[in-house]
């Protein structure tokens, strides 16, 4: 079975974000969206330090194709979990991020 879906899952002690898994079509739509519409804001007003400049630099170098080559990838192999971070906040308790596929 080969998977078909992102699922992105946020909480922390005080909120939880409810997004629906989304298809991968849907995602080509919405990367599709972000780079034609608004390439260069992604960062824009963020504070200067090494680790924006490291993220500006990734993302000025990113392109609608290496999404596109990314989700087709995703989409030839079976579900699989992309990211699990478990970790707590001194502000917001604990937080638990889930990015996997289904």
């Amino acid at each position: 079975m080969k998977a078909k879906k992102l699922k992105i899952q946020v909480k922390t002690s005080k909120f939880s974000i409810p997004l629906p898994a989304l298809r991968f079509s849907t995602v080509r739509w919405v990367s599709k969206l972000i780079f034609k519409y608004c390439p260069s804001k992604v960062v824009a007003g963020a504070h200067k330090s090494s680790e924006n400049e490291i993220i500006e630099s990734i993302l000025k170098n990113v392109t609608y194709e290496d999404i596109e080559q990314f989700i087709n990838q995703l989409e030839q192999e079976q579900p699989f979990e992309i990211v699990d971070i478990n970790t707590y906040d001194e502000k917001e308790g604990r937080v638990a991020v889930k990015i996997y596929t289904i």
